[in-house]
């Protein structure tokens, strides 16, 4: 019998090794805080804040140049863009919540009133953008073009956007699905990546306020 089941991480091993990570940072808090009920608040917000949007900024990173292209560079292209398919809606998921996250807690520290926490919210608007129209929409066309490349014979290649064969690449209506994809899928980009610029902005504000404290 395969030990795949009794090695493949599930729903509740993910969350006993998250409640760890919790436990751990709770520790942390507890022997570190000060003894004022209004620092120890203040340390758990920063805390939430810091850990929220530094983990959809290291995921963004990931995602935007690193994970997609070694797929890319070694999946079939429909294996590929089924494995997409799934991911990008989990990622556009847990970007809104890390970001929402960075938003209340900034707005907690009343960090709003002097250092333009509006670019938190660029950020989340970028990513619903891409949550509730984009990605979804980019998603639908690559499938109704994998059934054209399937009946044209094509999509197994690696590493490669399209046919090398110019009577499969030039089919007329490969091309009118390929060019609404690429449409889509480019503002889709463009729009990870406008996120990903105001993060970086962001980003040197929390240096200032640390560096201020």
């Amino acid at each position: 019998m395969s030990d795949i089941p009794k090695t493949a991480p599930d729903m509740s091993k993910q969350f006993v090794r998250a409640a760890i990570l919790i436990a751990i940072l709770g520790v942390s808090v507890t022997f570190n805080s000060s003894n004022s009920n209004s620092n120890q608040y203040q340390h758990v917000l920063t805390l939430v804040h810091l850990l929220s949007f530094m983990s959809w900024f290291g995921c963004s990173i990931w995602v935007s140049f690193v994970g997609g292209i070694i797929m890319f560079q070694n999946l079939p292209r429909h294996t590929f863009g089924r494995l997409q398919s799934k991911l990008f809606p989990a990622y556009f998921l847990f970007s809104a919540i890390a970001i929402v996250l960075s938003i209340a807690s900034a707005t907690a520290l009343s960090w709003s009133r002097n250092n333009g926490t509006m670019s938190l919210y660029l950020i989340l608007a970028t990513i619903l953008i891409n949550l509730v129209y984009l990605e979804p929409k980019t998603t639908q066309v690559m499938f109704e073009r994998h059934v054209v490349e399937r009946k044209l014979g094509t999509g197994q290649e690696v590493g490669i956007i399209k046919p090398k064969d110019p009577k499969i690449a030039n089919d007329p209506e490969l091309k009118k699905l390929s060019k609404t994809f690429g449409m889509l899928h480019g503002m889709s980009t463009l729009m990870n990546l406008a996120a990903l610029g105001v993060g970086c902005y962001w980003a040197n504000v929390l240096t200032l306020q640390m560096m201020s404290v």
